[in-house]
């Protein structure tokens, strides 16, 4: 019989496994306290959060979502990242900590309710984030303005040396 404590754990879960559109299934295996808490901090400032859990309860979790395809996943040590805005951001930052460490191991990779493989998980952690892309769209834009105003600014300056010019031949 499921304790009490047990049980909102499986709400909790199921909550988090509807709420995020993205989901890490890793192994924690081998990772330290310290660096454990730099992992966690730097993945709430990207607005996703790391969790370890037992299988027991996410099977059941996972069960009540529909989502029993990750199931044979959660085998040994797992910890699950919920990430709830730009997919890339927790993909980048498990995969900068497993550059350092060579750990957490990813087990699973979950976009939009979508099993992706772990090449594109290593895909998507490469990719630039939606600020840097958004940046870049937005540079693209500026520059034709951008050099429209400094041909123009070149033409007056020309017409004002040519003024100049022709006011220096008439004295």
């Amino acid at each position: 019989m499921p304790t009490e404590a047990k049980k909102k754990e499986v709400v909790v879960l199921k909550d988090k496994l509807l709420k995020a559109n993205n989901i890490i299934i890793t192994d924690h295996t081998g990772i330290n306290v310290g660096e454990l808490t730099g992992l966690r901090r730097d993945l709430k400032n990207s607005k996703a959060e790391f969790r370890v859990t037992k299988n027991t309860l996410i099977k059941r979790a996972v069960k009540e979502t529909g989502m029993e395809n990750i199931s044979e996943y959660l085998v040994g040590p797992t910890s699950l990242v919920f990430g709830y805005d730009d997919p890339s951001l927790p993909a980048k930052i498990i995969h900068r900590f497993q550059e350092k460490t060579e750990r957490p191991k990813v087990k699973a990779y979950i976009v939009d309710n979508r099993l992706l493989s772990l090449e594109d998980f290593n895909v998507i952690a490469k990719l630039p984030s939606k600020e840097e892309l958004l940046v870049s769209l937005v540079g693209s834009i500026n520059w034709p303005i951008v050099g429209f105003v400094i041909t123009i600014e070149g033409i007056i300056r020309n017409f004002i040396g040519l003024l100049d010019a022709l006011v220096e031949k008439k004295r």
